[in-house]
C-alpha cells in the first residue's frame, strides 16, 4: 500500500469568498487558530482552484455564490485532483436548494452568520486529518469548466484520457461519482452509444466527443440515451476543442444538456 506522503503541521488552508470584507474578517480569525495556516484566499472559484493547485492545501472553505465557478463547481473540480482534501462550502442564504446540492456531494454547508462555528470545524479538522499530496490539476480542466460549470462538463485530453467529469455526466453517461481515472476507451467498453434523431444507433466514436477529438472543430448534436427507468431521453452535446499557444490541441471540453424532444420523434 502506498504511503502519503505528509506535511508538517500546521494545516494549510484556502478560502474563497466574493465579498472582501468577509475575506478580511474570516482571514483574521483563521489566522488566530493555533493549529492552521493560511497559505491562500480568493475571490472567485477559477482562483480557489488554482490556489489548490498551487499550495496543496488540506481544508479548503468555499463560498457557494462566486463568480465564474460557484463552490459547488470548484468543489468538483478540487475533488477529482486532490480527493484527500477537507472542502467545505458557506453561504449568507442556507436555503434548502443549496443543502440538498451540499448532501448530494457529501460536503458541509456552513452559515456565514455562524463563523465561529466554521473556525472551530476548520480546526478540527487540522487536528485530525492527515495531510497529504496528491496529483496536479489539469490546466485544461479550468479552461473548459470557465463559465459553463452549470453544465453537465467531461474533459477529454488529447491522448484520450479524461481528467475530469462532474455529477450530471456520471448521471447520464452511467459512470462513477465521486470520479474514476477513466478514458475514451473505457467509454467504449461501457457501451457508452445512443440513438440518432432518427432512431438508428449512435456509436461513441460518431458522436460529438469523438469527431471534435479527430477533427480539431466544435461539433455539437443531439444523442437519445437510456436512462435508469429504460426510457429514452435527448441530450444536447457540444464538444469544443482547447489548444495550446502553438496551436496544438490540448483537449476537448463535452457540455451535456437535457435537450427537447421534437414532436415528430418518438421516444
Amino acid at each position: 500500500m502506498d504511503v502519503p506522503e505528509r506535511l508538517p503541521a500546521p494545516a494549510r488552508v484556502v478560502f474563497a469568498d466574493d465579498d472582501a470584507v468577509l475575506r478580511e474578517l474570516l482571514g483574521a480569525l483563521l489566522a488566530f487558530l493555533p493549529h492552521v495556516t493560511v497559505v491562500g484566499e480568493a475571490s472567485d472559484g477559477i482562483e480557489a482552484v488554482r490556489l489548490v493547485a498551487r499550495h496543496y492545501p488540506d481544508t479548503v472553505l468555499l463560498d457557494v455564490d462566486m463568480p465564474l465557478l460557484d463552490g459547488f463547481a470548484a468543489a468538483e473540480v478540487i475533488r477529482s485532483f486532490r480527493p484527500r482534501t477537507r472542502l467545505m462550502l458557506h453561504t449568507g442564504a442556507p436555503d434548502e436548494a443549496k443543502r440538498r446540492r451540499a448532501k448530494a456531494l457529501g460536503l458541509h454547508l456552513l452559515d456565514k452568520l455562524q463563523l465561529k462555528a466554521t473556525t472551530d470545524l476548520v480546526e478540527k479538522y487540522a487536528v485530525s486529518d492527515l495531510h497529504s499530496l496528491a496529483s496536479d490539476i489539469e490546466p485544461l480542466v479550468l479552461l473548459a469548466l470557465a463559465g459553463r460549470a452549470e453544465e453537465g462538463v467531461l474533459v477529454l485530453k488529447a491522448d484520450e484520457s479524461i481528467p475530469f467529469y462532474n455529477p450530471a455526466v456520471a448521471a447520464v453517461l452511467d459512470l462513477p461519482f465521486p470520479p474514476e481515472q477513466v478514458s475514451l476507451a473505457d467509454l467504449r467498453g461501457r457501451g457508452v452509444l445512443g440513438l440518432r434523431a432518427d432512431g438508428s444507433q449512435y456509436p461513441l466514436d460518431e458522436q460529438p466527443l469523438a469527431r471534435a477529438l479527430t477533427g480539431r472543430i466544435p461539433v455539437s448534436d443531439v444523442v437519445y440515451l437510456r436512462s435508469a427507468d429504460g426510457a429514452l431521453r435527448p441530450f444536447t452535446m457540444t464538444s469544443l476543442p482547447f489548444f495550446n499557444p502553438a496551436g496544438e490541441l490540448i483537449g476537448v471540453g463535452n457540455y451535456v444538456t437535457a435537450a427537447r424532444v421534437p414532436a415528430d420523434v418518438a421516444v
